[in-house]
């Protein structure tokens, strides 16, 4: 207690002293005040630590609070809690990836991205596992706000090298190839996880619906930019929808192997209010890929989501 007294008593007055260092250095009557000043100051301080201070205040050691919470049903922790606990395996164990991955992914979750992709890249060091390639980039992801970058693609391309049959990492990588423009990528990244998956795998189901509603998206590409601007004549849309069927028409009698086209097809058939015409599109679909089940799968969740039923050519 005295111990503690005299180095409080101490810092006080060095405070004091520097505080009150421009009027030492005057002379005469500012500098008498300059001293005063420390001295008040000094004994100030002492004053609040007495007034206010509680040496004897029972405390709470970091050990004991430790063992109560490793002690604890994880499920009755608080996320303050939580937090605590992990960061304390990882703090006795750095090695200890289970520990430090879900600390990543609860950092992550809490909007605290830079510090999670630390830690994945400090388990990454210890043990290079796709799961935390796959962490790794989704936090990146998050980070960008839903950009692949090519940061993240490299985590993904990593993971999907280390588990094919993990779905995140096909899916990313799909979405990254389909904004790059590359659709027959992202179809292949897409159709590959959808065959690896049980049918049963809600991860199946997900991805072959957004697949679908993405590669059947046309591109306008070829309209005219002159055509969209204020105060310009707008194009007939509906000719611009003719004139992409027609240009599908010729691109799958060409390819018919092309999943994107077939589905792509059907989109602007229901574009016309031509749901008859988007069913025989399916339809021709199947036929020209009947050994594809990933084709059928994405085939099968565009018509789902037209309310289309399944037809044979």
């Amino acid at each position: 207690m005295i111990i503690f007294t005299l180095v409080c008593m101490t810092i006080g007055a060095a405070a004091a002293i520097w505080l009150a260092r421009p009027l030492l250095q005057e002379s005469g009557a500012a500098r008498l005040i300059g001293i005063a000043a420390g001295a008040f100051l000094a004994l100030g301080a002492l004053g609040a630590y007495f007034v206010n201070g509680m040496p004897d205040a029972p405390g709470a050691p970091y050990q004991p609070r430790m063992e109560a919470l490793r002690a604890a049903d994880p499920e009755t922790l608080t996320p303050a809690e939580q937090e605590a606990w992990l960061r304390d395996a990882v703090r006795r164990d750095p090695r200890d990836i289970e520990a430090r991955r879900l600390l990543g992914r609860f950092l992550a979750a809490t909007q605290r991205e830079l510090e999670a992709i630390a830690h994945f890249e400090q388990a990454i060091r210890v043990s290079p596992q796709a799961r935390l390639f796959n962490d790794l980039g989704q936090t990146i992801v998050t980070l960008n706000e839903g950009v692949v970058t090519p940061e993240a693609q490299r985590a993904f391309t990593t993971a999907h090298a280390e588990d094919p049959a993990m779905p995140e990492p096909a899916f990313f990588l799909g979405a990254a190839a389909y904004e790059a423009g590359d659709r027959a990528a992202a179809a292949a990244f897409w159709g590959g996880i959808i065959t690896r998956l049980d049918e049963d795998d809600p991860y199946r189901e997900a991805i072959a619906s957004r697949a679908a509603d993405l590669l059947s998206r046309p591109s306008m590409g070829g309209a005219d930019p002159a055509a969209l601007t204020e105060g310009a004549e707008r194009p007939d849309v509906e000719a611009m929808i003719d004139g992409m069927i027609a240009r599908l028409e010729t691109r799958l009698e060409a390819d018919p192997a092309d999943i994107s086209g077939w589905l792509t097809l059907a989109r602007a058939r229901m574009m016309q209010d031509d749901p008859a015409g988007a069913a025989d599109a399916l339809a021709r679909g199947r036929a020209a890929l009947p050994g594809d089940p990933a084709a059928r799968a994405l085939i099968s969740a565009l018509g789902a989501a037209f309310g289309l039923e399944e037809t044979d050519a």
